[in-house]
């Protein structure tokens, strides 16, 4: 076990994921965390969010300007700096050329040193959601953009001529459902995280509004016990 100790080597961040919500969900406290030991911390999200909503009356085009705006303003909370919203059809992602094309050009636009994503198989220890297939495709592909196409100048090379030069990311960040090997204290930013989770208020069902559902909190409890922490979030490190 591991803790991440020099926060002031993450200059600039890229969270990819599939969904608006997802980075809250997934990574709430750590983007807190960066962004307060001076990192600049950049979003994408890869689908348009548009099946996110159990009412079957709005058009996909409502719900998805609808997610956009609590993303903006849960990215607001943490002090992201941008969000790129992708558009690709919620619940269509796979990890094919267009979707690495997509992610190998906010690699290069952004020029990160750290990518967090998605965990990039099914888990199936884990509640079946954690493996949504969405998520599985936006980490795979994320993983190949970062270790074989956004650095390569013979990768998608009609990029070059949009200005985007190749650019390699240091590091990764998976979700810590197998042998995590990263642990980051949350404790200070709950409160953050909760407040940016309550942005997406179509994400929260019949629940109380103004509290984030139970089993975010659960679960970090529980990550927290293993590391001597009270809450934690917890990730597979890869250095590239």
């Amino acid at each position: 076990m591991t803790t991440d100790d020099d926060w002031s080597r993450h200059g600039r961040v890229l969270v990819v994921t599939a969904h608006p919500d997802d980075p809250e969900f997934h990574f709430g406290a750590t983007v807190a965390r960066l962004v307060g030991s001076g990192a600049e911390v950049f979003y994408a999200i890869c689908s348009d969010g548009s099946r996110g909503v159990a009412d079957p009356r709005p058009s996909d085009l409502e719900v998805a300007a609808l997610r956009a705006r609590e993303q903006r303003e849960a990215a607001a909370v943490l002090g992201v700096r941008e969000v790129a919203f992708l558009g690709l059809p919620d619940g269509g992602l796979t990890p094919g050329p267009a979707l690495r094309e997509a992610i190998a050009r906010q690699i290069r636009r952004y020029r990160p040193s750290l990518l967090l994503t998605h965990f990039p198989r099914r888990v199936l220890n884990l509640p079946v959601e954690a493996s949504h297939p969405d998520h599985v495709a936006v980490g795979e592909a994320a993983l190949d953009a970062a270790t074989l196409d956004a650095g390569s100048p013979r990768a998608f090379p009609e990029m070059l001529g949009e200005g985007l030069e190749p650019h390699r990311v240091a590091e990764v960040w998976l979700p810590g459902y197998e042998r995590p090997d990263l642990f980051v204290d949350a404790t200070a930013f709950m409160d953050k995280k909760t407040e940016a989770i309550l942005c997406h208020r179509s994400q929260l069902g019949d629940g109380d509004p103004a509290e984030p559902p139970a089993w975010v909190g659960e679960w970090m409890r529980g990550v927290g016990a293993g590391c001597g922490y009270e809450y934690a979030e917890h990730f597979r490190r890869i250095t590239l």
